[in-house]
């Protein structure tokens, strides 16, 4: 059982990747900081020749992601929603559907296990609710399954560590990871 964590956030050591290393403790993941990475924006299928002529990760990133069993999505809420820097890797995947070299995708992510991790200041436990339904409406036309999403509060670096309920939700995260594991 393999996991890999996308982060989507611009700040290092930020409170939602304060927050995923709680839930991922102890374990091996393949963490992904998109911050680090160049990924074009998705290209137009209509035209000639649809891939990116400059310096891409995408495609690398993608391949090591149809091997993975569990995803976590780590991010900040930024305009109730996600991260551009995650969205613009989620929009990628509308390119790799029609990718020749990439046909099975969807086959592949399907029963993927999908969870995600968000910490917002302003009343997250409502305004990332957009996202949350945006997250479910990905998965269920992917057919992945959507495990569990963790809200947390904190705007100040270091501030959703004295979010007692998403410190303990996180934990409870930790612990079904390490249960999936022993499983397989």
């Amino acid at each position: 059982m393999t996991i890999m964590a996308f982060y989507g956030s611009i700040r290092d050591n930020g409170n939602s990747e304060r927050l995923a290393d709680i839930a991922l403790q102890d374990l091996e993941v393949t963490k992904v900081f998109l911050k680090d990475y160049h990924i074009p924006p998705i290209s137009d299928w209509n035209q000639a020749k649809p891939l990116h002529a400059e310096k891409d990760d995408y495609p690398s990133l993608i391949r090591k992601q149809m091997l993975a069993d569990i995803i976590l999505f780590v991010t900040p809420v930024y305009w109730y929603g996600l991260s551009s820097l995650l969205k613009l890797y989620i929009d990628r995947w509308s390119e790799t559907l029609r990718d020749p070299s990439l046909p099975d995708f969807k086959e592949k992510m399907k029963g993927k296990e999908v969870h995600l991790i968000t910490v917002g200041g302003d009343y997250p436990y409502v305004k990332a609710l957009p996202m949350i339904q945006q997250m479910q409406f990905i998965c269920d036309f992917l057919q992945m399954t959507f495990g569990s999403y963790i809200i947390g509060k904190g705007d100040k670096k270091g501030e959703v560590l004295t979010d007692k309920n998403a410190l303990h939700a996180a934990g409870n995260l930790n612990k079904y990871f390490k249960s999936q594991l022993q499983k397989a």
